[in-house]
């Protein structure tokens, strides 16, 4: 497992051999996402579809994950992504694994390590997702009253 803040990550200062799972942290060291990746970790952050469209200025979050990431910038640049490979995590998750399970897929090995790590926004078999202790940012507190506004106004009318 190697563990880089996200700028190295977004700027690929690392060499991506054999990791197919990631962890991305804040800036206090919340465990936020967990992820899996079956092209390289990268492409699923910065390609098709991925969880930022990153072009030059242009930054926007297309995922929970990547929502976040947006509106904590600058400096979620600094926040923490760890790069595990299958064996890595199987390792990590041995005590969740399946004595008859032998060779988990990707998609096994997500979910164990979603189950060991509680992150705060991966819903799918997250049972006890930690919590969000990264301070809100302008962003989601202007978010957070546009909701509320467009809740009054559909539902406090008189």
């Amino acid at each position: 497992m190697i563990e880089l803040d996200f700028e190295d990550f977004h700027d690929q200062k690392y060499e991506e051999t054999g990791y197919a799972l990631y962890v991305m942290k804040n800036g206090l060291g919340d465990v936020l996402y967990v992820g899996v990746s079956t092209r390289s970790i990268w492409d699923r952050w910065f390609g098709w579809n991925g969880h930022l469209l990153w072009v030059k200025n242009v930054v926007e979050g297309n995922s929970s994950i990547g929502q976040k990431i947006v509106d904590h910038l600058p400096d979620s640049l600094k926040w923490k992504m760890q790069l595990w490979t299958p064996e890595e995590c199987a390792t990590f998750c041995i005590d969740l694994i399946p004595s008859d399970m032998q060779n988990p897929s990707l998609s096994f090995l997500e979910a164990f390590m979603i189950q060991k790590l509680s992150p705060i926004l991966n819903v799918n078999y997250n049972s006890k997702p930690g919590k969000d202790t990264t301070s809100k940012s302008r962003k989601e507190f202007e978010r957070e009253k546009r909701f509320d506004n467009l809740y009054k106004d559909i539902f406090d009318k008189k």
